[in-house]
């Protein structure tokens, strides 16, 4: 339980905070197959499948929210006083992610260097979405507190819908996307607000729609993107690494959608708007630190006498029961089986006192014919 929650609480960070994905963390602690597998699950006919990704998914929920809510709390007081170091941070976190990607998806990226075509088309989509919205009418300040205009209630919807698959999919956070479309900082000024219950009705319209294209987002992408993995997993893990790359330019020109907006982002150390080498350090070792916690932890479960893994150490107690119930069917089995062979033998046994009775009787009968003249029993000479 308390292994599920670490790992949603570790994916609500990655999601809150632009950079890597919540899915990203999956690969790095080795959960993010249980994870697709169990959202995909939840809609599946099969009762117990249903069940059991319930479950997972409700201890991983839970650790979640309890992430989200404090990142959210933090991020909104830190985006607007501090923003160069938090953007360093988040490219530590990103660019240590890249190895990391590749040291578990080396498989199927080794030999098949054609596909880095799928990386150039990650890179240039995100950067060209930045562009986009900073050479556009999307280049129009959104504010959830302020109220937005009526076609911008569709544009935050997009985001939203764009934001979930990105979440769900290892590589870029779907805070990099919010922060691409330019609406993550005001969704997290927005979020700070509503957690201390100062609402309104333009922020309560503005953060819906951003919520159902969150919804709308996870039905729709969950699927695709599992099918994605499994029928085109090269050219998949190829395009999330251009995509991550790509988000490396959207983080730098954050600074550009806060509302009193500040330059982007330079390499410049030292400057006012330059890079910051300790919080880029730290974001680089929170990667580092996961990975060495994932290792620890395999490392314990593979001393364990039985050998079991992380999916036996989180058993729920739906499946022990259904193990149970699998168990004792089998020996019902068994059991009819042995009982239908004895009395099949059983049968056998009185068939043959049947007729050796009947024999018997048939020889007194003869007896009987031959002495009363009725019958002559045939000697052995004749045929």
């Amino acid at each position: 339980m308390l292994l599920t929650a670490f790992h949603g609480f570790s994916m609500a960070v990655a999601d809150a905070v632009p950079g890597v994905s919540g899915g990203t963390i999956g690969f790095i602690l080795g959960f993010y197959e249980k994870f697709i597998t169990s959202l995909h699950d939840i809609a599946s006919k099969d009762k117990s499948k249903r069940k059991a990704a319930l479950i997972y998914l409700l201890k991983l929920g839970a650790g979640w929210i309890v992430g989200i809510v404090l990142c959210l709390l933090l991020l909104s007081k830190l985006f607007e006083t501090h923003v160069y170091i938090l953007c360093s941070a988040f490219i530590g976190l990103t660019i240590a992610a890249i190895p990391f990607i590749i040291k578990d998806e080396i498989r199927c990226i080794r030999g098949k260097y054609y596909n880095l075509v799928f990386t150039l088309l990650g890179a240039a989509l995100v950067v060209g979405v930045v562009l986009l919205r900073k050479t556009s009418l999307m280049s129009a300040k959104i504010s959830f507190i302020d109220g937005l205009e009526p076609w911008q209630y569709f544009y935050v919807f997009i985001a939203g819908f764009v934001a979930i698959a990105a979440m769900i999919l290892p590589g870029i956070s779907g805070s990099t996307v919010l922060l691409i479309f330019g609406t993550y900082v005001p969704a997290v000024a927005a979020a700070g607000e509503a957690f201390h219950l100062r609402l309104s009705w333009h922020m309560i319209l503005g953060l819906s729609a951003m919520g159902l294209g969150v919804i709308v987002g996870a039905l729709v992408s969950i699927k695709g993107i599992k099918t994605a993995l499994e029928k085109h997993r090269s050219q998949t893990v190829y395009c999330v690494l251009g995509m991550m790359l790509g988000s490396l330019y959207a983080i730098s020109v954050g600074p550009e959608s806060l509302k009193e907006a500040k330059p982007a982002m330079t390499l410049a150390i030292g400057t006012e708007s330059g890079l910051r080498i300790v919080p880029f350090l730290i974001g680089a070792a929170v990667l580092v630190g996961l990975e060495l916690i994932k290792l620890r932890t395999e490392k314990k479960l593979a001393a364990k006498p039985d050998g079991a893994g992380a999916e036996n150490a989180d058993l729920s107690e739906e499946t022990a029961k259904e193990d149970a119930v699998e168990d004792a069917l089998e020996a019902e089995v068994e059991e009819a089986v042995e009982t239908v062979l004895e009395d099949a033998i059983s049968g056998a046994g009185a068939a043959e006192g049947v007729f050796v009775e009947a024999g018997e009787t048939f020889g007194n009968v003869e007896s009987a014919a031959e002495e009363a003249g009725i019958f002559e029993a045939p000697g052995d000479d004749e045929p």
